[in-house]
């Protein structure tokens, strides 16, 4: 475990008698790329801005950059970076301009603001169109200079809500490259998102919130076994130089499997473990030649709509 750099302890939000959330507690460490994950309404953009000090919690404790966020949000928002939804541009002026004007915030001027304005738009692709009014923008360019805001002046720790919505797909290999050299220089970056392929290739981690209290929290490699170990194990096997009876007569002893049916070629295994050295020991014993042996993998996708699916998505 490293440094955290956001930590909540049982941070809680109630309207109207109602937990918007409830009761959290997580961590994210230095130079950690961290998913904050559910369906709409669950509650993260509520805790984004409790960690933000835009929102005061009803109870519970906060922390970004050492900073508290109760106590301390001047330099909680010094520390931060933020992509909200929606954007906060001035649309009539250009995209050099709003982030001139953002520098400025940070108390960055002259020389050092040109390069930093210059070096971020070339960064995120926006150099040939720095000129032009924001009004102008496609959403995909809007985005692009949204993502500019939250690292032009270097912050400590990054928060991007749904950063790749509306950036063609180039776009968005090009935000998590930009993400990943953001972490080699040891940022910390904080995102939600809907798009789980995405948070699978670049999170460290990932938390599922669910009606405002964290379901899940961990490692994506960690979840998946879990997940596996949860629902069972299904292995696709490919035989040759054996026929169906013997091969099932080969792996019917093995502890665990539950069930092998036939499909396309394959015999799909169902079992408590994961038995795929079993069943490869077990078929080449009879003189069989495995030819294909896959443990099937669960997505994030999957494990996020079976942690969520009691939950009707609604506004939030």
């Amino acid at each position: 475990m490293g440094q955290a750099v956001i930590e909540t302890q049982n941070l809680t939000k109630l309207y109207d008698q109602k937990a918007v959330v409830n009761n959290l507690s997580f961590t994210v460490d230095a130079g950690e790329i961290f998913g904050f994950l559910g369906p709409n309404g669950a509650g993260k953009s509520t805790t984004m801005k409790m960690l933000l000090g835009l929102v005061q919690p009803t109870s519970g404790t906060g922390k970004v950059a050492g900073h508290d966020i109760i106590h301390d949000v001047l330099e909680v928002r010094k520390a931060c970076g933020v992509l909200p939804d929606p954007y906060g541009f001035y649309e009539n002026q250009t995209a050099w301009q709003n982030l001139k004007f953002y520098c400025e915030l940070y108390d960055i001027h002259g020389k050092e603001l040109e390069e930093k304005v210059n070096k971020t738009l070339d960064k995120v692709g926006l150099h040939d169109a720095k000129h032009k009014k924001v009004h102008k923008f496609s959403k995909g360019m809007k985005q692009r200079l949204g993502v500019a805001q939250v690292i032009v002046h270097d912050p400590q720790v990054m928060m991007f809500d749904e950063p790749t919505a509306g950036i063609d797909p180039q776009g968005a290999e090009d935000f998590r490259n930009l993400m990943l050299e953001m972490k080699a220089k040891g940022k910390t970056i904080f995102l939600t998102s809907h798009v789980m392929p995405e948070v699978e290739a670049i999170c460290d981690r990932i938390g599922i919130i669910v009606n405002g209290e964290m379901k899940i929290c961990g490692n994506v490699d960690q979840l998946v076994e879990q997940f596996s170990r949860r629902q069972g194990y299904q292995l696709r096997l490919r035989v040759k130089e054996i026929d169906e009876p013997v091969v099932r007569n080969s792996i019917s002893g093995i502890t665990g499997i539950s069930t092998v049916a036939r499909n396309n070629g394959f015999y799909v295994i169902n079992a408590s473990e994961d038995v795929s050295e079993d069943v490869s020991r077990a078929v080449c014993r009879t003189g069989g030649l495995v030819t294909e042996l896959d443990v099937y993998r669960p997505t994030l996708n999957e494990i996020f709509l079976e942690v969520t699916r009691p939950v009707a998505a609604v506004k939030e």
